[in-house]
């Protein structure tokens, strides 16, 4: 009579295992590269309000702005960051996930960025949103700041290297607003 032993038994089944842990360098790679499976939801699953939705090239444009920006201190996340940013009147582009739920949680936000002016644009996918604002969670909304948050006095900046950063920051933050001002719609108001 044959006994299986448990270590046995688990040293067969986790060498045989399809879904090996991937290393940490190997999840940057693929992430870099773009291949990590993530979807965007198709445009009927989305929120009715979303207009005016970021789709390809506009898409891209709004993600790579969030990336710098995340980079030079120029972004706001999350939902009570946003409202309290544009509740004191700074000014930027918020930049919204279209596949939120439950989505009464940023209904709110088109109409006090239009009451201040402040341009807004949805994008498909809060993955794409996180990934690109440099954190592991997805996020709901950012919002990027045209002025830079206060760095601590105690750092000091590379002169040149910080102000060629900001130059390059602001010529992109111009593009993008741009663009997304000749898409936005109006929110209806009834």
């Amino acid at each position: 009579m044959e006994v299986d032993t448990p270590s046995a038994s688990a040293a067969v089944d986790s060498s045989a295992s399809p879904h090996q842990k991937k290393s940490k360098k190997e999840k940057k790679e693929k992430a870099a590269a773009g291949e990590d499976g993530e979807k965007d939801a198709p445009v009927g699953e989305l929120a009715e309000i979303a207009k005016p939705l970021a789709v390809k090239k506009t898409g891209k444009h709004v993600l790579k702005l969030v990336k710098k920006a995340s980079k030079s201190r120029h972004l706001k996340r999350g939902v009570k960051e946003v409202v309290k940013s544009i509740r004191k009147g700074e000014k930027g582009i918020v930049v919204l996930a279209a596949d939120i739920s439950p989505l009464d949680i940023l209904t709110h936000i088109p109409l006090l960025a239009e009451e201040a002016n402040c341009p807004y644009i949805w994008v498909t996918s809060k993955e794409s949103l996180g990934l690109a604002s440099s954190t592991k969670r997805p996020t709901s909304c950012v919002m990027v700041a045209e002025k830079a948050a206060k760095r601590k006095a105690g750092k000091e900046d590379n002169g040149e290297k910080a102000k060629e950063l900001e130059r390059e920051f602001g010529e992109e933050f111009e593009g993008v607003k741009k663009e997304v001002e000749a898409l936005e719609v109006a929110v209806p108001t009834y």
